[in-house]
C-alpha cells in the first residue's frame, strides 16, 4: 500500500512542532494529552505522525495550554523538590504555539523529525523513546549520552541524563526499565507490554 503524503499549511506545521517540542521537553506522552483532551488515546500521535493528516485547531490549543501549564507547573515543583535551580516556562497560553513571524501561505509537505533539533536532554531521550527503536535493545548510560550527543552535537555528559532516565523509569507512565547488563551496569530498556487478561 502506497504512503499518503499530506500537506499542512507552514503555521499548521509549525504549530504541531512546537507542541511536540514542549511536549518532549516536559516528559508529556501523546497518550496523557490525549487523555486530558477526552480524545481517543492516538489523537496527538496521529497529529504529531507524517502518516495522518491530524493537526489542532484552536479549541484543542487552549486545552493544550492548559495541560502544559499544569504540567510545567509540576515540572517547576520537581525541579525545586532536587535543588535543581533550572528556570522553566510554566505560563503557556495559544500564543506560544504561533509563529512571531509571517510564513507563507503554500502548502507544505508534512514531515515531523523523529528527533526535534536543538532539544535538551529530556527531550531528547523521550524523543527516542517515542519516535525510534533505540531502547529496543538495553542501553548503558555511555550509550545513551553518546547517541544523545550525536543527534543533537552536544557535549552532554552523564550527569545531563541522570535524571531524566530516572523519570523515565519511575513516572506513573513508565517509560523505560532498568536492568544489570553481564558487567553489572544498569542499561535501560523499553518495558515489555503487559498482556491484558
Amino acid at each position: 500500500m502506497e504512503k499518503k503524503t499530506w500537506y499542512l499549511s507552514p503555521i499548521e506545521l509549525f504549530i504541531i512542532t512546537t507542541i511536540r517540542s514542549i511536549r518532549l521537553e516536559l516528559g508529556i506522552t501523546g497518550e496523557e494529552m490525549s487523555t486530558f483532551l477526552k480524545k481517543n488515546p492516538k489523537y496527538i500521535g496521529h497529529i504529531e505522525s507524517n502518516a495522518h493528516n491530524g493537526k489542532y485547531n484552536d479549541e484543542v490549543l487552549s486545552n493544550v495550554a492548559i495541560y502544559i501549564t499544569e504540567k510545567a507547573k509540576e515540572k517547576e515543583k520537581e525541579l525545586i523538590d532536587n535543588n535543581d535551580n533550572t528556570v522553566i516556562k510554566t505560563e503557556y497560553t495559544i500564543h506560544d504555539f504561533y509563529p512571531v513571524e509571517i510564513l507563507s501561505d503554500e502548502k507544505i509537505i508534512k514531515k515531523i523529525d523523529p528527533i526535534p533539533t536543538g532539544s535538551g536532554p529530556t527531550g531528547t531521550i523521550n524523543a527516542l523513546i517515542e519516535a525510534t527503536n533505540f531502547f529496543k535493545k538495553a542501553k548503558t548510560l555511555a550509550e545513551i549520552v553518546a547517541k544523545a550527543n550525536k543527534v543533537q552535537d552536544q557535549n552532554w555528559e552523564a550527569s545531563n541524563f541522570t535524571q531524566v532516565l530516572e523519570n523515565a523509569v519511575k513516572s506513573k507512565n513508565k517509560r523505560l526499565e532498568v536492568i544489570l547488563n553481564d558487567s553489572g551496569l544498569n542499561t535501560y530498556i523499553l518495558p515489555k507490554k503487559q498482556k491484558k487478561v
